[in-house]
């Protein structure tokens, strides 16, 4: 019996698939399913298989390829092929010489500590709590707790605040702003080793000293014109770092605003190339 009429009968109880029956047989376009899949191994069917040779369940862009978590996105276009929450590209960052995260496996996933979808060791804020891993490290803060920031490792309670400017204050993160907190003083006295109490008001000056000199180079960075003077400016920077002339946050800052300048002039260059 031969219902669809295309050649192939249909499979019974003495005539399976396997022997060579119709495996689709109310369809005349289709007859054979190599890799068990569900989709035909003939072109031109509605749903034709896409990857023949390879069982698979995806039905978005490709029929029948290979969709290990099961979203019906092959593994080839899907970002998360393993649906373990982390992206392919971030699992490959996230790997080094010694541990190697495979973004087809779902039980191979780096930790993300926020949940923000980017690894703890490639994140800048582990922990999400919007201080940098940098400068909790600095500050003896643990990077990896939600719960812990430089403002309330001390005393038990909230210790600190960033002044805005006028009548704001606030005790979210913004390194921009003039921090006053006993976490700031502590590093500032304990900086340098043990450092004598009434040499406070010198590191206090020092300190006010390299908010100034971040605030003229992050000035220099916005007014400038060019990629050479971006470089050039990042070099000086750099320098500085290395120097302790001014804060690791502030450094981190100028080099995020260097970027943004960048990829503005970049964006200038390209429109003027296509005018």
């Amino acid at each position: 019996m031969d219902s669809d009429g295309d050649g192939y009968s249909d499979p019974d109880v003495n005539w399976t698939e396997a022997d060579g029956a119709d495996a689709f047989p109310e369809d005349a376009t289709s007859w054979s399913d190599g890799d068990g899949d569900g989709y035909p191994d003939q072109a031109g069917a509605s749903k034709s298989d896409d990857c023949p040779f390879t069982p698979g369940t995806s039905r978005v862009i490709l029929f029948g390829c290979s969709d290990i978590d099961r979203d019906f996105v092959p593994d080839i276009y899907d970002d998360d092929a393993d649906g373990d929450g982390i992206r392919n590209e971030m699992e490959r960052a996230a790997s080094s010489g010694t541990v190697l995260y495979d973004p087809y496996n779902p039980e191979s996933t780096p930790m993300d500590t926020d949940q923000d979808t980017i690894p703890d060791v490639i994140d800048d804020d582990a922990d999400g709590d919007g201080w940098p891993n940098d400068i909790e490290n600095d500050r003896n803060s643990d990077p990896m707790d939600t719960d812990q920031t430089p403002f309330n490792i001390y005393f038990g309670t909230g210790t600190g605040v960033f002044y805005l400017g006028g009548l704001s204050f606030t005790n979210e993160y913004q390194p921009r702003a003039l921090e006053l907190s006993v976490s700031v003083v502590i590093e500032i006295v304990t900086e340098e080793l043990v450092i004598p109490f009434l040499l406070i008001p010198i590191y206090i000056l020092i300190g006010v000293f390299r908010r100034r000199t971040f605030r003229s180079f992050d000035a220099r960075i916005h007014a400038c014109k060019d990629l050479e003077s971006l470089s050039e400016l990042e070099a000086q920077i750099n320098q500085l770092i290395r120097n302790r002339t001014i804060r690791v946050h502030h450094g981190l800052v100028l080099r995020n605003a260097i970027e943004l300048e960048e990829d503005r002039l970049r964006s200038l260059d390209s429109s003027d190339e296509e005018s």
